[in-house]
């Protein structure tokens, strides 16, 4: 199973037609086909929610998402993911490399689930130890 980023699922929710959106589209149903299973954390729904709230057709957009996350597994923070990101943005703060709370903690889920996430956002996550990316526009994967 795999964990797909917010970057990826906005990609995909957008109207536009346009050679980005078309390839998360691809990208998105082949991780279906390979895997029975895609995931998201509860901080991607989150994000997608805060974007619908944002935008000018909110009834429209909630009911967009409330359908299209339908067909993911979400994934709830646990003891050991809040104690991994507790680590994970202590070392990033003490190295004055902070990514943001929400980042990081979709990345100690990720860890902590021993899985891949798919973004594009690599150099954000990069910087996080034992966390294993793949960049879903490139097709790069970075292990730790």
């Amino acid at each position: 199973m795999v964990f797909v980023d917010s970057d990826l699922l906005i990609k995909c929710l957008q109207p536009k037609s346009n050679s980005i959106n078309t390839q998360a589209r691809k990208i998105l149903s082949n991780l279906f086909k390979n895997n029975s299973v895609v995931k998201i954390t509860i901080y991607n729904f989150a994000e997608l929610y805060r974007g619908a709230y944002l935008s000018k057709k909110v009834a429209t957009n909630l009911g967009i998402i409330d359908k299209f996350l339908k067909q993911f597994k979400l994934i709830f923070p646990t003891l050991e993911s809040i104690k991994e990101y507790s680590r994970i943005s202590a070392n990033l703060n003490l190295k004055g490399q902070r990514i943001g709370d929400l980042d990081e903690l979709i990345a100690s889920i990720v860890i902590c689930d021993s899985d891949i996430l798919y973004t594009r956002n690599i150099r954000h996550f990069e910087r996080i130890p034992l966390l294993e990316l793949e960049n879903w526009e490139s097709g790069n994967r970075k292990n730790k």
